[in-house]
C-alpha cells in the first residue's frame, strides 16, 4: 500500500489503458523529432498543452501555442500553407490534447500530422532545451 501511495503522489503510477488513443496518427519518439526538425527546418510544432502545462513544464522552442487543443480554429492558427509538416504536442502519452488537435488538422485539410507521443514531458526527460518566456 505504501509503494502505491507513493507512486500516485509522484504521478508514476501507469495503469492499463491510461495512454491516449493514438490510433490512425503517426507517432514520433524524441530522437525522431529532432532528426525530423534538422531534415526539414520548415516543420511546424504545435503546442497543445494548457498555459498551466507550459507555465510548469515550458515549450518547445519554435513552437507555435494553439490557443485550444479542442476549440482551436486550423485556418486561422495554423500556417496557410496546409502542405507544411505539422507535429502536436501536449503533456505526455497519456494526454489526448496532442492527439485531437492532430485529428482537427488532418480534418481540415492537413496532410502531413504526426504527434509527439511522449510530449514535453518525454522531451524534457530526454535532456531537451525548453522555453520558459512563453
Amino acid at each position: 500500500m505504501r509503494e502505491l501511495a507513493t507512486a500516485l503522489w509522484l504521478g508514476v503510477l501507469v495503469l492499463p489503458g491510461c495512454r491516449a488513443d493514438f490510433s490512425g496518427l503517426e507517432t514520433l519518439d524524441v530522437a525522431e523529432l529532432i532528426g525530423l526538425r534538422g531534415a526539414q527546418p520548415d516543420l511546424v510544432l504545435c503546442d497543445a498543452n494548457s498555459d498551466e502545462t507550459r507555465r510548469r513544464m515550458g515549450v518547445i522552442p519554435g513552437a507555435l501555442l494553439l490557443s485550444s487543443y479542442r476549440d482551436y480554429d486550423p485556418h486561422a492558427e495554423l500556417p496557410g500553407d496546409a502542405s507544411r509538416k505539422l507535429v502536436f504536442y501536449c503533456h505526455s502519452e497519456m494526454c489526448g490534447a496532442a492527439a485531437d488537435a492532430a485529428r482537427k488538422a488532418i480534418a481540415a485539410g492537413y496532410p502531413d500530422v504526426s504527434v509527439l507521443e511522449s510530449g514535453i514531458r518525454g522531451w524534457v526527460a530526454a535532456g531537451q532545451p525548453v522555453d520558459r518566456n512563453r
